[in-house]
């Protein structure tokens, strides 16, 4: 993938995306081993996920007086 494909896509590494949901890196892990997020390779190593995908995923939660609805 060139550097203009991965701008395009807005990828961001594990810890970022961690960071942006407060969450640990592990649980982005989680999710793209579970197929709930999509996960790239970058130079056979490193694993980014697309930023818009990630925040599709994670919505906040509406509070009602039973709990969360």
């Amino acid at each position: 993938m060139d550097k203009s494909a991965t701008e395009s896509r807005d990828l961001i590494s594990l810890k970022t995306a961690a960071a942006l949901i407060d969450v640990d890196s592990k649980t982005i892990r989680n999710w793209i081993a579970a197929g709930d997020i999509a996960g790239y390779r970058i130079n056979g190593r490193l694993l980014r996920v697309e930023r818009a995908q990630l925040l599709a995923l994670v919505r906040p939660a509406e509070l009602t007086p039973g709990g969360v609805a």
